[in-house]
């Protein structure tokens, strides 16, 4: 009988287990669902923003890494079903790898045609490092959250965090 009761225990246990994952999936499905319906879309800056670059002043970039936490912060958002835009600066286009996580990947002359494609695709968050980047987000109406900086950047778009009330995403630097 005691391999009748353990056998009986065996099965109670991983079916709760299975019941529990059951209903976590099914709220995943319709956030997931939820937001893939309604179209939500957000977008990052690449340099400074998904991206470490530092560069020499030829240009040349000699070191590049991910920053950690915009780039989890998409990796959930993907997740929950928000579509993921990178919005490159040209100067900045030599090193584009594929990024796991984009929907879409702009490259964009000057800061009026950063403003055109925020306007146009209607996003409801922008993840950006600097003022011009805010300014735009600012102009298209949309909410922004400012990535800080690593303290090495040579990014040459001006930064001056919190200056027009955005949000600031913590220890974004690293």
């Amino acid at each position: 009988m005691k391999i009748i009761d353990n056998t009986k225990e065996f099965i109670a246990k991983w079916f709760n287990r299975f019941k529990i994952f059951s209903h976590l999936f099914a709220i995943w499905a319709i956030i997931y669902t939820t937001t893939n319906i309604c179209n939500f879309r957000v977008a990052f800056e690449y340099s400074d923003g998904i991206k470490f670059l530092a560069k020499k002043e030829t240009g040349e970039v000699i070191e590049e890494r991910t920053k950690i936490l915009p780039s989890v912060v998409a990796f959930f958002m993907k997740f929950a079903g928000i579509k993921i835009d990178i919005i490159v600066d040209k100067e900045n286009d030599l090193k584009i790898k594929n990024i796991p996580f984009a929907d879409e990947i702009y490259i964009v002359e000057n800061q009026n045609e950063k403003y055109e494609i925020l306007e146009k695709k209607g996003y409801i968050l922008f993840f950006a490092n600097s003022d011009e980047g805010i300014i735009q987000a600012k102009k298209a109406g949309i909410k922004a959250i400012r990535i800080k900086r690593n303290p090495k950047s040579k990014n040459p778009l001006k930064y001056n965090p919190g200056s027009f009330g955005e949000k600031i995403m913590p220890l974004s630097e690293i």
